[in-house]
């Protein structure tokens, strides 16, 4: 006999189980008792212990075709829970799409072997079963052939009564022999819903026909989908077109035997080129790959390439498919009829067969970590899959993450670089302009003449504005009052297109009506400028065709595949938009890209503010002059001298990461510590200061530096206040505290009170 412990389908914790025959397998889908019900679960781990003081019950049966997930799997859910502090729940339903989730249905069957017996018993029970195999006489004859159909009548395999057929019960075990596909379907139809059957009949006359052997209770997945596979078209070997630089790096990262590996390549240089390689080769030699992109905006263009190269046989995956469509994938590739992934982060669970690499395009991408449970980190993730599957990791960008070019300076990662612009391109002139001296809020005069320029040469322009909207906030001239949600601690912003103030946080809305709800005044001030007051300004400048994007814009399935076309085919002159269109994007006729305000997350208070504003800077310098036209980038700020902006204008990301370590050293921030943030929110404010403040002491540990509690910046979000714990130190005391802090949560009782916990957390807010 063995013991398993096992995650039963919406459950935090594991439960064990018996195993007394020794029939079951960890990773196994089965059927366990659960408070007087049967319910699915999946073996996650062997149980040693030797003595239990509970009782425990047997595991009754596994799942017929279910899938059962490897070992390898089961290591990585253990360590994500170990590591984000997460419950078992959490970490599975990340890793199975919900269209897999392991769902049973209990039918019951006559038991063949025991009819001799069905005539000894009421027959109620066999009456009413029996009748499930009625069909008409004209059914049969059109599935069956007439001639067939009338032979099994004449001799008595079947029953024809009023034109209508059914099985004869005493011969029907004879029927196989007859005509086995006839059989087959008679006995699909010989079986019933448990719960059908005990709606129309008592449990106990059930329970004396299943103790009789009359009838077997069976358990098979409910609505299994099999998903129609396409046919998988063949990839061609292609002559290399790699440049020489390309080509070092792309052997480097073959024949090394580093497992971890920082592609620090400049935008522009041909990145994808090389990963696109390496997957190929892989892929001939019947190895797996996932590839990442940081977000859903870069799919379109990554997937017109990959399926050029690939055809087909790439499982795509992201947050637009529906969930019929994301299990059909993630099906193709656990039987390993694909071997390659393309998505964005929660495809880092993808089940792909002997996996040999896993790359993050634009790792510094903050969008590889998520913000709501479970909070893992793709990147981190990866690095624990390549470790357990022996597979090589892959980061690149062109502005590495501090963390990342840190632990490559000290040879965790092994450091690549690709310093030239691949092809012809050339690194576009990139000009600062101190808005200081400028009249216009929105637009230089340099940035209105090269705008001008560029449409007269019939060039494309990417303008950024890292602010959604009109209006980043309303205030009445007259009364002071500003436009807030009543269920956040928030400004609410304008967007002109809809007429609609909206909450940024919770997603309110309300009808803009032009006058102050306060005092009922028109006088109304427009303040901090968004991406749609930037489109009205510049058409009093210039009659082009614009288009916009934005995150919002972005929740539209399609949205994306179309601006994509239609900006590559020159639909459009200028593209305006938030981050969402710095990374990645290539598109060759875009000679000019404008920064409308540099400043606004360099003033953000975040230690990463730095960090993130030289990212964005210089990914949206990239899209600038990526063929064979000299590009130009023009920076407007009210911050000329700051060092973060002077390095983005050369891409001197060296000067920059060493002015930023220091300070990072200086204040013991990543990568010289390791941080938690928990978060705190209740409905009721006076009961969470309280409750936050107790929490604080009872956590309080020589371990670690710990500050707070502390409001939020958005102190309140749907109608719930928050708090924030922030605790800093080493990675050795880090683990030791959160042994302590999991003890500590899991025994906190107040409902009241919701606590988060964020592990790595980038998102301090």
């Amino acid at each position: 006999m063995q013991y398993f412990d096992v995650y039963i389908d919406g459950m935090k914790d594991l439960y064990t189980y018996s195993d007394k025959n020794d029939e079951f397998l960890l990773g196994e889908s089965v059927i366990v008792p659960f408070r007087n019900i049967k319910k699915t679960a999946i073996i996650i781990k062997k149980n040693e212990s030797e003595k239990y003081d509970f009782k425990i019950l047997n595991v009754d049966s596994k799942i017929k075709d279910s899938i059962r997930l490897s070992s390898k799997q089961l290591d990585l859910i253990e360590w994500l829970k170990n590591y984000y502090l997460l419950s078992y729940d959490n970490v599975i339903k990340a890793m199975l799409p919900k269209n897999i989730k392991i769902k049973s249905k209990q039918n019951y069957y006559v038991n063949l072997e025991k009819l001799n017996d069905i005539n000894q018993v009421e027959n109620e029970i066999v009456e009413y079963l029996l009748s499930l195999t009625e069909i008409s006489y004209s059914t049969a004859k059109a599935k069956f052939k007439k001639k067939v159909v009338d032979s099994l009548v004449k001799e008595q395999y079947l029953d024809l009564a009023e034109n209508t057929i059914r099985i004869n019960i005493n011969k029907f075990s004879l029927l196989k022999e007859k005509n086995m596909d006839i059989y087959l379907y008679f006995y699909d139809k010989l079986k019933i819903r448990k719960e059908n059957l005990e709606k129309n009949f008592s449990k106990e006359k059930v329970k004396n026909f299943k103790d009789l052997g009359i009838l077997i209770l069976e358990v098979e997945l409910d609505e299994k989908k099999e998903f129609f596979q396409e046919n998988l078209k063949e990839v061609y070997k292609k002559e290399s077109i790699l440049t020489e630089e390309q080509l070092t790096v792309k052997d480097e990262i073959e024949n090394s035997k580093d497992k971890y590996f920082l592609l620090k390549g400049v935008t522009g240089s041909g990145k994808t080129e090389i990963y696109i390689e390496l997957i190929k080769e892989a892929f001939f030699r019947g190895e797996g790959s996932i590839f990442l992109v940081p977000e859903i905006s870069l799919t379109p263009q990554m997937i017109n390439k990959f399926k050029n190269e690939f055809k087909n046989n790439i499982a795509i995956l992201h947050s637009r498919l529906t969930d019929n469509e994301r299990a059909k994938e993630w099906e193709s590739l656990y039987k390993g009829e694909k071997k390659i992934v393309l998505g964005v982060r929660s495809a880092i669970f993808s089940p792909v067969q002997n996996l040999k690499y896993i790359i993050l395009d634009e790792e510094h991408e903050t969008t590889y970590k998520q913000d709501n449970n479970p909070r893992y980190h793709a990147k981190y993730v990866a690095i624990k899959r390549c470790l357990l599957e022996d597979a090589k990791l892959i980061l690149g960008s062109a502005t590495p993450s501090i963390e990342s070019y840190y632990y490559a300076k000290k040879g965790i990662y092994k450091l690549l670089n690709l310093d030239k612009r691949y092809g012809i391109a050339k690194i576009p002139d990139v000009e600062i302009v101190d808005m200081k001296k400028e009249e216009d809020l929105f637009f230089s005069k340099k940035l209105l003449q090269e705008i001008k320029d560029t449409l007269i040469k019939g060039e494309q322009v990417i303008l950024l504005l890292n602010r959604k909207g009109y209006s980043t906030y309303i205030q009445c001239k007259d009364c002071g009052h500003v436009e807030e949600c009543e269920h956040c601690s928030i400004k609410m912003s304008y967007f002109s297109g809809s007429k609609k103030l909206k909450c940024n946080y919770c997603g309110k809305t309300k009808k803009y009506t032009g006058k102050c709800s306060n005092c009922g005044s028109e006088n109304l001030i427009h303040s901090g400028k968004g991406i749609e007051r930037v489109e009205e300004e510049l058409k009093k400048y210039f009659d082009v065709p614009i288009i916009k994007a934005d995150a919002d814009y972005s929740k539209d399935r399609d949205f994306f595949s179309k601006l994509y076309e239609d900006f590559l085919n020159k639909k459009y002159s200028i593209l305006i938009g938030t981050q969402i269109i710095a990374k990645g994007l290539h598109f060759p006729n875009v000679t000019l890209v404008g920064v409308i305000n540099s400043d606004i997350i360099l003033n953000f208070p975040d230690f990463r503010a730095g960090e993130k504003t030289y990212q964005l800077l210089t990914q949206v310098s990239g899209r600038a002059g990526r063929a064979e036209k000299i590009g130009k980038v023009i920076i407007q700020t009210y911050q000329k001298e700051n060092y973060v902006i002077e390095n983005s204008k050369e891409e001197y990301y060296e000067e920059f990461y060493e002015k930023e370590i220091k300070l990072r050293k200086m204040f013991l921030y990543p990568p010289f510590s390791k941080l938690i943030n928990i978060g705190l929110s209740s409905e009721n404010e006076k009961e969470l200061l309280k409750e936050a403040a107790e929490v604080f002491q009872k956590l309080k540990s020589d371990l670690v530096e710990m500050y707070g509690p502390m409001p939020s910046m958005v102190y309140k979000v749907k109608n719930r206040y928050r708090m924030n714990i922030f605790i800093k130190g080493n990675k050795n005391n880090i683990d030791r505290f959160k042994k302590i802090l999991n003890k500590k949560i899991k025994e906190y009782k107040n409902k009241n009170i919701r606590i988060i916990v964020d592990i790595d957390p980038i998102n301090l807010i």
